[in-house]
């Protein structure tokens, strides 16, 4: 389980290639616990042991248990989104249905499995969920900004749409990345995304009435 680190060096920037380097190797290696052992499982220790630096090292980049996890979650949730959006914009048009599986297909990557593990633990962790909550917060605006832009949300019943279509994949999605992985597992999940794709493409394109989603 993380422990507490030290309070060494308030929010110093670090603006050598070495200290930059050595800091991302720090943040890669909590990451990396994260998605591989779990976050009750992540110490100090095994970060340091990773990263190749000593506890003293990490606590000279870290200065408290909520900065490490402040800067493992935003870097998870701009990796994971950033890879996304990176796919879909190579997209024609940005199509709804290309939008769900490019998404659908984020449940297998390491970065996202690390990110889930830090929001379940968030459940029982009130400084957790703190860290959870504001990379969350800051994430969101971007992310439907850049949505609304892919899939050409322009009227008030569209971005209505666009919101409940993004959480309904969004927790999909969290549902599937804690979900055990079988053979057997994988071919019911791959029948419910086609289902759930074909409803939310079809959702998206029938139009609204009233002015309601």
């Amino acid at each position: 389980m993380m422990t507490a680190l030290s309070s060494r060096r308030g929010g110093q920037r670090f603006s050598t290639p070495k200290s930059q380097q050595t800091y991302q190797r720090v943040l890669d290696a909590a990451i990396d616990s994260f998605s591989e052992l779990g976050y009750h499982r992540t110490n100090m220790s095994n970060i340091a042991e990773r990263a190749g630096v000593t506890r003293s090292r990490v606590q000279y980049y870290f200065d408290s248990t909520e900065h490490l996890l402040s800067d493992a979650a935003n870097a998870l949730l701009s990796r994971v989104w950033g890879r996304y959006l990176e796919k879909l914009y190579g997209v024609a048009g940005g199509a709804a249905d290309a939008a769900f599986d490019q998404l659908m297909n984020l449940r297998h990557d390491p970065d996202q499995i690390a990110w889930i593990e830090l929001v379940a633990a968030s459940r029982t962790e009130p400084m957790l969920r703190r860290v959870v909550e504001r990379a969350q917060r800051d994430l969101d605006s971007h992310a439907m900004n850049a949505q609304r832009q892919l899939l050409r949300v322009d009227t008030a019943a569209a971005e209505a749409k666009l919101q409940v279509v993004s959480d309904l994949v969004r927790l999909l999605l969290d549902a599937l990345t804690l979900s055990v992985i079988s053979v057997e597992r994988e071919q019911r999940i791959e029948a419910l995304l086609h289902a759930f794709s074909s409803m939310l493409t079809h959702y998206w394109q029938t139009p609204s009435r009233a002015g309601k989603p």
